[in-house]
């Protein structure tokens, strides 16, 4: 059994799973106060609910391995330390030194944030050519990987939440809107209005973006370019309506999980935490 843990500034969402499937995902609030005994209560009742639906051999008490992407090293120590009590290992933190498969050809490595990574590995074990993974999160961020697995850079925008939350934070006569799409681009209500500025408005950001960067790695020789699509449901609809790539909820918890193949299969000497 495999344990993935992504860390992320709103949400932690963590993976128990076997034999290339996740028997159980579940979402954490994040919560910066959290200490490693409320993570412990958290990691031990989803192994209790994998154990549930595990085959046996699969199920044993402890985890083949325990593997942690976090973007927030503030949370890290106390997510690690609750995850070592109850799953009796050592867990691994991607990172440098870790073998990805992918290569990092951005002017500053060291910038690129870990989920992006994990995104980029998972793709790689989707398809052999180049692809662009759009995540909808507290960000919305399109990475784009050429055919040879080597991630050349990505373009962050507000997310789709927080964009509405700011809106309503600094516009007092703006109420709170739950994101669906509208049926129409000129709204007829301050709601609908907001729907359209920021649903219709980033279905196109997200659709020029997606254009240009598909041109930019036909340019460098792909035949052919692939999206994938992760995050928020909202995200996925966009993604939907504009006819783009395949959605892939677990994009990042799939890509701990081939990094983590990847370390097991090379030779001890060539891993480092």
């Amino acid at each position: 059994m495999l344990v993935a843990i992504d860390v992320r500034n709103k949400v932690i969402t963590v993976g128990l799973g076997a034999q290339g499937a996740w028997a159980v995902v579940r979402k954490l609030g994040t919560l910066y106060q959290r200490t490693a005994d409320e993570y412990a209560m958290f990691f031990r009742f989803l192994m209790e609910e994998a154990r549930a639906v595990l085959p046996a051999a699969a199920a044993k008490k402890v985890p083949d391995g325990v593997w942690i992407s976090s973007v927030v090293p503030s949370l890290t120590p106390a997510v690690a330390e609750g995850a070592r009590e109850v799953f009796g290992q050592e867990p691994r933190l991607i990172g440098p030194g870790v073998k990805t498969g992918i290569k990092i050809r951005t002017d500053q490595p060291a910038e690129l944030g870990a989920d992006l990574v994990c995104q980029a590995a998972a793709g790689r074990d989707l398809t052999a050519s180049a692809f662009v993974v759009v995540d909808f999160g507290v960000a919305i961020t399109i990475s784009a990987v050429n055919q040879g697995g080597e991630f050349l850079g990505c373009a962050i925008a507000p997310g789709l939440e927080a964009s509405a939350e700011t809106l309503r934070l600094q516009a007092v006569q703006i109420p709170e809107v739950k994101l669906e799409f509208p049926p129409r681009a000129i709204g007829r209500s301050t709601a609908e209005s907001v729907r359209s500025g920021i649903l219709l408005g980033f279905e196109g950001l997200v659709s020029r973006l997606l254009e240009a960067m598909d041109a930019e790695l036909r340019a460098q020789g792909a035949s052919a370019v692939e999206v994938f699509g992760t995050g928020d449901a909202a995200g996925r609809e966009l993604l939907e309506r504009l006819g783009r790539g395949r959605f892939e909820p677990c994009l990042a918890l799939d890509g701990i999980a081939a990094i983590a193949r990847r370390t097991a299969a090379l030779p001890a000497a060539t891993v480092s935490a």
